[in-house]
């Protein structure tokens, strides 16, 4: 894929800020399929938190709007422009991530400004790292407060599951996001309703958790929060050309004409579902470990 942007990518980056990955429908099933297919060995407050850990899918959707402050913080969050980074030694800290961006002069090259590219795959690894040290405090509390951490246990995992999703979301890991702006030899759809059209009308209509439950992977102990999310990103990217093929051949009409969009929508969810299983099954497993020693002013 070229890496020589034109200016009708700002209106690519613009729209990015907009939209919201997956629908609600879409995060609800991969929350839902999470939550089936969590190990046993969770302890049973959470095995009984589903209907909560569903419902939180979508919450930082909701918190779109809220004002200038949290929007700054909350967009770039949801996503992250591949084709820019791609090639980069990407740091886990998202500051020394904001460093390399100048100090390489990517910024400046590409006329952007520092939250343009998108943090999501450093958002991942923070929420991952505040739930680890949330199940450590519960590890470690009076019985008597147990409750007030598993209601923030249940909120952080529901939360790092909606910027999950996202990633298992080939439209929110590309400048591509909203019709297609790069070099266009195969004449793929460029008008603004690509990202609609696949993750919301379609899967609203035509996906349920059962069509994604026999596609979810084995659960995998995660080590590096970080690295899960980019694995998980860079898998979503390398098939955003095909997600454009299928929406430019009408897979993703409704009612379905053909079992390719199906498929390729119940495929991502459960990439998605599988890493949401797997981490809030590591974040309690990893809990285990002493923390990392902090750092204080």
């Amino acid at each position: 894929m070229k890496k020589t942007f034109g200016f009708a990518l700002f209106v690519s980056l613009f729209a990015a800020v907009q939209l919201s990955a997956w629908g609600e429908k879409g995060h609800l099933i991969s929350n839902e399929a999470a939550t089936i297919a969590l190990p046993a060995e969770m302890p049973s407050f959470f095995l009984n938190a589903g209907p909560e850990l569903i419902y939180l899918s979508s919450d930082p959707d909701r918190w779109r709007g809220a004002g200038e402050s949290i929007e700054a913080v909350n967009a770039p969050d949801h996503y992250i422009d591949f084709e820019y980074v791609d090639g980069l030694d990407l740091p886990h800290d998202r500051y020394k991530y904001l460093h390399l961006l100048e100090t390489s002069r990517l910024l400046r090259r590409h006329g952007l400004s520092n939250s343009a590219i998108g943090f999501l795959p450093w958002r991942i690894a923070e929420m991952s790292e505040l739930l680890t040290q949330q199940w450590r405090l519960w590890r470690a509390a009076a019985p008597g407060d147990r409750p007030f951490i598993e209601h923030a246990i249940v909120n952080a995992a529901g939360v790092l599951a909606h910027y999950v999703g996202d990633a298992a979301n080939p439209d929110h890991t590309t400048l591509n996001n909203n019709g297609w702006v790069l070099a266009n030899p195969n004449g793929y759809p460029i008008d603004c309703d690509t990202h609609w059209r696949f993750e919301t009308a379609f899967v609203s209509h035509a996906v349920a958790t059962a069509d994604v439950m026999p596609f979810l992977s084995p659960p995998v102990l995660r080590a590096d929060y970080f690295q899960a999310g980019m694995d998980l990103i860079r898998g979503s990217h390398d098939l955003i050309e095909e997600l454009y093929r299928l929406d430019r051949d009408g897979a993703f009409s409704y009612p379905p004409t053909r079992e390719t969009g199906k498929r390729f929508a119940v495929q991502r969810l459960a990439a998605g579902a599988s890493v949401i299983r797997d981490l809030w099954w590591s974040t309690y497993r990893n809990s285990a470990a002493p923390k990392v020693r902090a750092r204080t002013r």
